[in-house]
């Protein structure tokens, strides 16, 4: 699943099974695993997380984040994943499933070029 500044990946994220031991008071966080990166040759990007909105909704933003640091990396290269977590709302908190988009969102630059390869999410 690869992001890109015109294609979002679409990621189906699950609850893990620790989710139902998560004390009431402690917040749900969404895990995602970035196993492949790609900067953008001139400028910068950030990742951004959406719920896809059911039926007509809009799509509802869970966050954002950026990679550092920005030199390319591939999941052939384990060692150079990196693992982002972000607070759930609490609407979306206890739900089994998240089908969730991520796409590359230009902050400096046009961003063309950049990829950011999806490895997997998870629910918290």
């Amino acid at each position: 699943m690869v992001a890109t500044i015109d294609r979002p990946a679409v990621v189906t994220a699950v609850a893990s099974s620790s989710v139902t031991a998560r004390p009431a008071d402690q917040p749900a966080r969404l895990i995602v695993k970035i196993t492949g990166y790609q900067p953008p040759p001139n400028g910068a990007v950030l990742a951004v997380v959406k719920f896809q909105g059911e039926g007509a909704g809009p799509d509802w933003e869970i966050g954002r984040f950026g990679v550092f640091p920005t030199t390319p990396f591939t999941r052939l290269d384990t060692s150079r994943a990196q693992t982002f977590s972000l607070p759930l709302p609490k609407e979306l908190a206890n739900r089994k499933a998240l089908k969730l988009s991520v796409q590359l969102e230009p902050i400096r630059g046009s961003g063309t070029g950049a990829s950011l390869e999806v490895g997997c999410a998870e629910i918290r």
